[in-house]
């Protein structure tokens, strides 16, 4: 497993998914994105992999982030909060993502998850 952090967000990555902790109160942008996309691209080269988006802080996520720059890796996305505000965007991104997406309510659910989908 490899570690990245910067001044908006932390990755944990795994061989098969990465787990993205965005920092509280920040405005996830493509710009953002484009940076998390590029430490991505470098570990996983074309292997697929999953993405576990904790949800630990509240953060605002723009919808051009699944418009345009998805990796063609990427297989699946989770979801995990235990906010019910956090599962209602959720539900609008969801719509916004074609492939596999997952809520969970803990971390270690949606390791499970990734773990089993391979």
């Amino acid at each position: 497993m490899e570690h990245f952090s910067n001044e908006f967000c932390q990755m944990q990555l795994y061989d098969q998914f990465v787990i993205l902790t965005i920092n509280e109160n920040v405005n996830f942008t493509l710009d953002k994105a484009s940076i998390i996309r590029d430490q991505l691209r470098k570990y996983y080269k074309s292997k697929d992999f999953l993405m576990i988006s904790h949800r630990k802080h509240n953060i605002n996520v723009t919808p051009d982030i699944y418009k345009q720059g998805q990796l063609s890796n990427m297989r699946g996305l989770a979801i995990v909060s235990d906010n019910s505000e956090e599962r209602d965007k959720a539900i609008i991104e969801q719509q916004l993502y074609g492939r596999s997406f997952a809520f969970f309510n803990t971390l270690e659910d949606a390791k499970s998850w990734a773990e089993a989908y391979f």
